[in-house]
């Protein structure tokens, strides 16, 4: 899981899983984020990293069809911006026929910076393995997930990835909205056999 999206998940705080629909959990603003050696965010680190992303012309449901379009035929496990080094991007995970593939879209320009092989799916623990399985046999792709919790939180996502619940897959939406952030959860239901 890519840092950033880590740090998405800090500045939430600890948030409790939902049940299998659209869960909006209640926001905490950023300035809940602690500095220190702990390598958490400071509040000034947290304010640069969201208005870069308030001023990113690329949304991040556009990154991710821009990074599914790298690679024709792949589904995206895992988004998240970045806006670390004080230029918008995007950081990608994308699944295509047992490979996973990492790439940066620019926030800016939407052109692809870096587009490399990441692992193989026999290279991932169990759990993490059996997520992405599970994400390819759902009806909900991420940028369903995304769309839904925009709406529900009334904000735009800054990342996105899969969350393992009692052996239950899940979204884990962040989004950000006029109060805060705010961490949105679906459960993606699995294609009927025919």
């Amino acid at each position: 899981m890519p840092s950033k999206y880590l740090r998405a998940l800090v500045l939430t705080g600890a948030l409790a899983f939902g049940p299998a629909h659209a869960v909006s959990i209640e926001p905490q603003s950023p300035a809940t984020a602690q500095s220190g050696d702990d390598g958490s965010l400071s509040q000034e680190a947290v304010d640069r990293e969201l208005d870069l992303f308030r001023k990113a012309g690329i949304s991040l449901r556009q990154a991710l069809r821009i990074a599914e379009k790298a690679h024709p035929g792949s589904i995206t496990a895992d988004i998240s911006f970045d806006g670390a080094l004080g230029a918008p991007l995007y950081k990608v995970r994308t699944v295509s026929s047992g490979q996973i593939f990492e790439c940066e879209v620019d926030g800016t320009t939407a052109e692809i910076r870096n587009n490399t092989p990441f692992s193989s799916l026999q290279g991932l623990n169990e759990i993490d393995r059996r997520n992405l399985l599970a994400l390819r046999s759902a009806r909900l792709k991420m940028s369903d997930a995304v769309l839904i919790a925009e709406r529900s939180a009334a904000g735009k996502a800054i990342a996105g990835g899969l969350a393992n619940k009692d052996g239950q897959l899940n979204f884990v939406i962040i989004v950000v909205s006029k109060d805060g952030l705010k961490q949105v959860q679906l459960e993606p239901v699995p294609r009927a056999r025919r």
